[in-house]
């Protein structure tokens, strides 16, 4: 501000009107009584504010201390400029003199203050210095009554009584009652101080008058200097044109020069030409020459092209060989390929013989060992009979008749005897009978425990099949949303898990959410007996906000979900949820609460809906319109900044 000032006192010739510095600066209390009560009446931004009188002196200030910063101030630096046309209305005291007198005040604050006359017109409309009244002793201000008078035109107004300041109000609705804001008044810092003397002020002016005269002055002698410099640069370039006509005509010379130098040498190449020219053999003699030339050239010609034919010969006569031994190998080949097919079959016929060999050597071997083990058998059994049935084996092995009887006719008298022996035993036919019942049973029972040991194992299949189709893909979705919802914890300085909890009844899987709100404690399962509700909410809706970007409904909504929480909370999870929700291809989001936190994230994407709901709404149509107050609010804001 103070460079913006310094810069103004050196430039105010640029302006139509007088600009005048900030009311800090120029306005002064002459009765030192008054001087709290008068600065409290303005703000700081009032007492550091620029003032011009016309539009054309706002705009252009405003492009040199704020747009284009001719002025040269610091980067970043905002100047508060104000202007208002004077054409617009402004509201008159609320009280007339002897109102005022009688309420105990002593004065409006507008007639305790001395200010250049251009300046009454922003204490009025801005600071509403003709509307503030000030009673230095609080004890004789009927308050009460003061409240009525300055509101009884519907609006309000502030005034002063002794060392604090009342802000009155009028309601507009209801019975539209006053109301009174009311604050001390600080000891003055600004307008204590006197302000510049204007005979000072006066000779300091004209001191600068004199020096800029001084300085027109000289700005003339520098023009003229300038004039001067000008003219010699002229004459400069003048002498500079000759110079360079007269350095081409000097290579001009120069190329001349080297020209004649050339052709000279040229001519003196010519004349030796012409000479040598002169000094040559007759034509006869020359044509002798050439013909002697040409003679024994013809005899190389014929020497080279005999010698051509009989490489060419030779080289024919290696291809014709090379053709027969090419030939030959493509025989040797073919005949190689048939050999080999034919041992291949040979081969095969061989292999195939030694398996038929094999399998024959192998019954053969097998009936042998039968055979022999047979034979052990009835040697054995023979050796167990009595001495006369050994004698009469021993005679029929002597006469060869043990050979006489074939196999048939051996089993056939095997059965015989069978049949003799069960009539010689005596047994209870009822147990064959339960033998084979019972094993019949035992058949049908093992055939039974078979297929349904196969329809066991068919099902374990199918289920093992099933389940490797969706359990990948349910593992993959639950790791993508405990990923966010392990983000999302981490955000807010905690830490949570999801994991999938199996179980051999498929009924009773299930996801466990697992979460650590404090430093020196494990991840622990989140149930409704160890967390609290504040806890309990704010897990709800980060797993929620996890699962909305894998979600496809349209839409969702939660219902005074941030109840519960810690301010620190509540502020993550509605940024984490204004994050999550305004994508571009995110589905509708509903969160519908009874209060909010301030200063919180918005996006352009989010609505806020307000709904009013009460006894104390007004009947008329209209009022209380929340989108005009808003409306409102942002014009007031528009001005205020403009103003700034």
């Amino acid at each position: 501000m103070a460079d913006a000032v310094v810069w103004l006192r050196n430039n105010q010739e640029k302006f139509k009107m007088e600009v005048f510095e900030p009311p800090m600066i120029c306005c002064t209390v002459p009765d030192k009584r008054f001087t709290n009560a008068v600065e409290a009446c303005f703000t700081a931004d009032h007492l550091k504010i620029l003032v011009t009188q016309c539009e054309e002196d706002y705009n252009a200030l405003n492009g040199y201390l704020n747009d284009d910063n001719e002025a040269g101030l610091r980067r970043g630096a905002r100047i508060n400029i104000w202007f208002r046309p004077k054409e617009q209305h402004i509201a008159p005291p609320p009280m007339n003199e002897a109102e005022l007198k009688q309420l105990g005040f002593d004065d409006y604050a507008i007639n305790k203050i001395e200010c250049p006359d251009g300046l009454l017109w922003f204490l009025q409309r801005e600071v509403n210095l003709h509307r503030t009244a000030i009673g230095l002793d609080g004890s004789k201000v009927n308050v009460n009554a003061a409240m009525e008078a300055v509101s009884r035109e519907g609006g309000g107004a502030k005034f002063v009584a002794g060392t604090v300041m009342n802000q009155v109000s009028r309601s507009r609705y209801g019975k539209r009652g006053t109301t009174n804001m009311t604050r001390d008044i600080r000891q003055a810092r600004n307008l204590v101080s006197s302000t510049i003397d204007p005979e000072i002020k006066k000779k300091l002016d004209q001191t600068i008058q004199e020096a800029r005269q001084a300085l027109e002055v000289i700005n003339g002698e520098a023009n003229n200097l300038a004039a001067e410099e000008r003219d010699i640069r002229a004459q400069e370039a003048q002498f500079k044109e000759k110079f360079d006509a007269l350095d081409g005509r000097k290579k001009a010379v120069n190329d001349a020069k080297r020209h004649l130098a050339t052709l000279a040498a040229k001519i003196e190449n010519n004349k030796n030409k012409l000479k040598d020219l002169e000094n040559a053999p007759s034509v006869d003699e020359e044509r002798a020459k050439l013909k002697k030339k040409l003679l024994d050239f013809s005899k190389k010609r014929i020497k080279i092209a005999k010698e051509y034919t009989q490489l060419i010969r030779a080289a024919i006569a290696d291809q014709v060989e090379a053709t027969r031994s090419g030939l030959e190998f493509l025989q040797v080949s073919a005949n190689k390929n048939a050999l080999e097919a034919l041992c291949q079959e040979k081969d095969e016929k061989y292999q195939r013989a030694l398996a038929e060999f094999e399998e024959a050597d192998g019954l053969f071997v097998a009936a042998k060992a039968d055979a022999k083990n047979k034979r052990d058998i009835s040697v054995q059994l023979v050796r167990s009979m009595d001495r006369d049935f050994q004698d009469q084996f021993s005679k029929m092995e002597i006469d060869g008749s043990v050979h006489d009887r074939s196999v048939e006719q051996l089993r056939t008298d095997l059965d015989v005897q069978r049949a003799n022996l069960d009539m010689i035993t005596q047994t209870n036919p009822g147990v064959v009978e339960q033998y084979e019942r019972r094993k019949n049973e035992i058949e049908a029972l093992t055939n039974t425990l078979e297929d349904r040991e196969k329809a066991t194992r068919r099902l374990e299949r199918e289920i093992k099949n099933a389940r490797d189709r969706w359990q990948p893909a349910l593992e993959k979705l639950v790791a993508s949303i405990g990923k966010k919802f392990s983000a999302a914890f981490d955000r807010i300085g905690c830490a949570g898990e999801i994991r999938i909890s199996p179980h051999d009844d498929y009924d009773k899987w299930a996801i466990d959410i697992l979460v650590k709100f404090r430093d020196k404690e494990k991840l622990q399962l989140l149930t409704g007996q160890r967390q609290s509700g504040g806890e309990r909410s704010l897990t709800t809706i980060l797993y929620l906000m996890s699962l909305t970007e894998e979600a496809r409904t349209p839409f969702s909504l939660v219902d005074e979900i941030n109840q519960g929480m810690d301010q620190r909370a509540e502020r993550a999870v509605h940024n984490s949820l204004v994050e999550v929700t305004c994508k571009p291809d995110s589905a509708q989001y509903f969160l519908i609460t009874p209060k909010l936190l301030p200063d919180l994230n918005y996006h352009e994407r989010m609505k806020v809906l307000c709904v009013n709901n009460g006894e104390w709404l007004p009947d008329t149509q209209g009022l209380g319109n929340m989108m005009r107050m808003i409306d409102t609010f942002v014009q007031v804001r528009d001005r205020s900044s403009r103003a700034a």
